[in-house]
């Protein structure tokens, strides 16, 4: 997999300790993104939504005019600001890096599952609906636990459940921001966290398999945390947020990276604002995130680094 040497975004440098939104103002030039891995990553991406499987696509039928709408505005902002990477001609859309063509016209596929053959990112529709806003399409092929796409006919809190403390201490917030997201004004927020996977497509079960596979890492860095440069992984989550003018629909949209913890190990300032994190997380959310196994090796490791 060819990995870029530093990772573009560094979130932790300006996260907290406590759950927090985060949202940044959005250069509509710069929602959508392409990796170095795009043609692979396209590949496994394409392969994981073939067929719409369930786990990781489900879609109500009165979404379809927001995804339209979605896939036209995702294909002028590719032409408009991606042109080295994609070309179009009336509704045929060509990727250059792994020479795909993509119809937009192509009534025998939904628009959303148009739009996750296409690009890199995953997206979310949210409608305003009686009671609230209403997850209405997911596609979500970055993580496999389904619970995103299992929010369909609800709200996002249903996805948040899981999360210790989230529902408590931002679900208003969280639906207050869903709700107030106003057309031409975009924004955007970060999670990151450590994991022994490298794949941006998590495997199934990822919550779970993310901590097996902590738990098994954490063993054998008892014995040299010094490879912890190499075992584990730095991954963050780049969360979009887009009000589409026509229908009025929200789309979420998520781009995963994934960089080896090395690619980091001059970064003093980043190393810093890691290990301050990773000191006051509670053990909740660092077990949540599959990194209460490996917390204390990853310790030693930034302050051999530092």
């Amino acid at each position: 997999m060819n990995v870029p040497a530093k990772p573009e975004h560094r979130p932790y440098l300006f996260s907290g300790a406590v759950f927090e939104i985060g949202l940044r103002p959005m250069d509509m030039a710069q929602w959508l993104d392409t990796g170095s891995d795009h043609a692979d990553f396209m590949a496994a991406k394409r392969a994981r939504l073939n067929g719409r499987p369930p786990l990781y696509y489900q879609s109500l039928e009165r979404s379809r005019p927001a995804q339209s709408e979605l896939l036209r505005v995702v294909a002028e902002n590719l032409l408009a600001n991606h042109g080295t990477v994609y070309s179009g001609d009336g509704p045929l859309v060509r990727d250059h890096l792994d020479g795909t063509r993509h119809n937009l016209a192509d009534e025998t596929q939904e628009p959303l599952e148009i739009l996750g053959n296409l690009v890199e990112e995953d997206f979310v529709l949210f409608a305003a609906e009686e009671g609230g806003d209403i997850v209405t399409a997911a596609s979500n092929a970055y993580t496999s636990s389904g619970r995103i796409v299992s929010c369909v006919g609800r709200n996002m809190r249903f996805a948040h459940d899981p999360v210790p403390g989230l529902n408590e201490q931002l679900g208003a917030r969280i639906d207050r921001v869903i709700g107030n997201v106003q057309p031409g004004k975009p924004v955007v927020r970060f999670n990151w966290f450590v994991t022994p996977i490298a794949s941006r497509l998590f495997p199934e079960r990822s919550h779970a398999a993310n901590i097996e596979a902590a738990e098994q890492v954490a063993q054998a860095l008892v014995q040299d945390f010094r490879k912890a440069g190499e075992l584990l992984w730095l991954r963050v989550e780049r969360q979009t947020f887009v009000r589409l003018p026509e229908t009025g629909a929200l789309a979420f949209g998520i781009h995963t990276y994934s960089h080896p913890l090395s690619t980091v190990a001059d970064d003093v300032e980043g190393l810093a604002a890691m290990d301050r994190l990773l000191a006051a997380y509670s053990e909740d959310r660092l077990r949540y995130g599959g990194m209460l196994a490996t917390r204390d090796p990853i310790r030693r490791w930034i302050a051999e680094a530092s």
